[in-house]
């Protein structure tokens, strides 16, 4: 058997293969989209609720929606007021990911695309702390953030 009809097959192989995955990945593509919409919308509504709106003892309710992607946050950096209520509405647009503030046992779920989850807890010591994703080594890949509570 002559080698160029082998290597001529081997190279459509290839291109049949090549032209398969990126018909494929194009395909999921509309899926994300109106996700992604929601979320550039979602974000802008990041603001904590105005004062006197919800007010707890010693502090408001605030409700932030972070999402995360592969070792990133869409906020690196979240500020609320000592007593604060806190709630962090969480959802993974890309891999497997968390939210976590170990100073004040606050972490949501595990999740993927599509799973939203959520954590409430009182950032009730003034202070920095770091939030961060604790999936495998994502930490250490820079997937974190500040908390900043005055």
């Amino acid at each position: 058997m002559k080698p160029l009809p082998i290597i001529i097959t081997i190279a459509a192989l290839v291109l049949a293969a090549a032209i398969f995955l990126r018909l494929h990945n194009t395909a999921e593509a509309p899926e994300l989209a109106p996700e992604e919409s929601v979320a550039k919308e979602t974000i802008q509504e990041t603001t904590p609720t105005e004062p006197n709106k919800g007010e707890t003892e010693g502090g408001n309710n605030v409700v932030f929606n972070l999402t995360g992607t592969n070792f990133a946050y869409n906020e690196t950096e979240i500020r609320v007021s000592e007593g604060d209520t806190v709630t962090i509405h969480f959802e993974s647009e890309e891999g497997f990911h968390d939210w976590v503030v170990d100073e004040f046992g606050a972490a949501t779920e595990k999740v993927r695309p599509g799973t939203p989850t959520s954590v409430t807890f009182v950032a009730d010591t003034a202070g920095t702390y770091e939030y961060y994703c604790s999936v495998g080594s994502h930490r250490a890949n820079g997937m974190v953030g500040t908390l900043i509570v005055e």
